[in-house]
């Protein structure tokens, strides 16, 4: 009994696993800067390219992230809301750039300087997560 319960949720699992969109969004970084920061008044840059096969990266209906910045140093996300590129939930391939800048950094171990990294991912409205970017180490100055 307990082995035909077991076969029939394994087949219930795979059956529902076939539906699930399998289109994995990609991403390569194009452009990230300056090297060097002064802390709590430069900028950083960040600029990737996508590419998503169905289409189905973005939202408008929500206030849900999709893009994800993740800070080295503190394990610290830096969460965006990409929008919805394709009009009317076609399913078309889409490609393009997304740039956007950290406002702000500081010091964060007490010293009069600091490197950081970022780690870079989207995820599109079927949950699929891209692959990881690693960013260069970026100086931060006092």
């Amino acid at each position: 009994m307990m082995i035909r319960s077991l076969q029939i949720v394994s087949i219930l699992l795979f059956l529902l696993s076939c539906n699930q969109n399998k289109y994995v969004p990609q991403i390569a970084l194009e452009e990230v800067g300056p090297d060097t920061v002064v802390a709590l008044e430069d900028s950083i840059y960040m600029r990737i390219s996508f590419y998503d096969k169905d289409g189905d990266l973005g939202e408008n209906f929500t206030d849900d992230k999709n893009l994800f910045v993740i800070d080295s140093r503190l394990n610290l996300a830096h969460e965006y809301r990409i929008s919805n590129i394709v009009p009317g939930g076609a399913e078309v391939p889409i490609q393009g750039e997304l740039e956007w800048t950290i406002p702000s950094v500081y010091i964060a171990n007490g010293n009069t300087s600091q490197k950081v990294s970022y780690s870079i991912y989207v995820v599109d409205r079927a949950g699929n997560q891209s692959n990881i970017l690693e960013t260069q180490e970026i100086r931060i100055t006092q």
